[in-house]
C-alpha cells in the first residue's frame, strides 16, 4: 500500500528534483536576461522617434524599448520557467521514481529476500538496469534454492546414518560436500 501511495507523489527525492528544476529554470532566466541585456546594449547608440501623448519625442532606442523589453523578459521568463519546471518535474520523476523503487528492492535483497522483481513502469527510465537487477536476483535465487536442496540432501543423508558416516558411505558423503562446495564457489567473496 505504501508503494502505491508514494508513486502518486512527484517529489520523491526532493533535494535532487528541486535542484534539477532550479538548474533548468536558471538556464531560462540567465538566457532571458542575457538576451534583454544584449538588445539593450546594442540599441544604446541609436535613436527612435516616437509619438507620446500627441508629442513627437526623440529618445535613444534603448530608453524607448526598456519598459517593453523588461516586461517581455519578465513574462517570457516566468512562463517558460513554469513550463520547464513542470517538464523537469516529470522527467526527474521518471528517473527518481524507478531509483526509489530499485533501492527498496535492493534493500530487500540485502536482507536475504530473493523475491525482489525489480520492475519499473513502461514510461520510466532505467528499464535496462531493472532488467539486469532482476536477472541477478533470479540467478541468486536459483543458486540459493540449489544450495538449500543440496544441504537438505546432506542433512537427510547424515540423519539416516545417525550423524555417523561409515567408511563405505564416505565417497557418497564426499560427493555431496563437493556439490555444496561447487554451488558455494559460484559466489566470489
Amino acid at each position: 500500500m505504501d508503494a502505491k501511495i508514494r508513486r502518486g507523489h512527484y517529489l520523491i527525492d526532493k533535494n535532487f528534483q528541486i535542484g534539477f528544476i532550479i538548474r533548468f529554470c536558471g538556464i531560462v532566466i540567465t538566457t532571458s536576461l542575457g538576451i534583454g541585456i544584449l538588445v539593450f546594449y546594442l540599441t544604446q547608440n541609436s535613436t527612435t522617434v516616437a509619438i507620446e501623448n500627441t508629442k513627437v519625442i526623440v529618445k535613444s532606442t534603448a530608453d524607448f524599448i526598456l519598459p517593453v523589453l523588461t516586461l517581455t523578459v519578465v513574462v517570457i521568463t516566468f512562463f517558460s520557467s513554469l513550463v520547464l519546471s513542470l517538464m523537469a518535474l516529470i522527467i526527474s520523476h521518471r528517473i527518481v521514481g524507478p531509483l526509489y523503487r530499485l533501492r527498496k528492492e535492493i534493500d530487500m535483497l540485502k536482507e536475504g529476500d530473493f523475491t525482489a522483481q525489480f520492475r519499473v513502469r513502461n514510461k520510466d527510465n532505467l528499464k535496462d538496469l531493472a532488467s539486469s537487477l532482476s536477472d541477478m536476483s533470479g540467478t541468486l535465487r536459483k543458486r540459493h534454492v540449489e544450495l538449500k536442496r543440496r544441504s537438505d540432501q546432506l542433512k537427510e543423508f547424515l540423519k539416516e546414518r545417525n550423524y555417523n558416516v561409515p567408511f563405505e558411505d564416505k565417497e557418497k558423503f564426499s560427493l555431496m560436500l563437493e556439490g555444496i562446495d561447487q554451488v558455494l564457489n559460484f559466489f566470489k567473496v
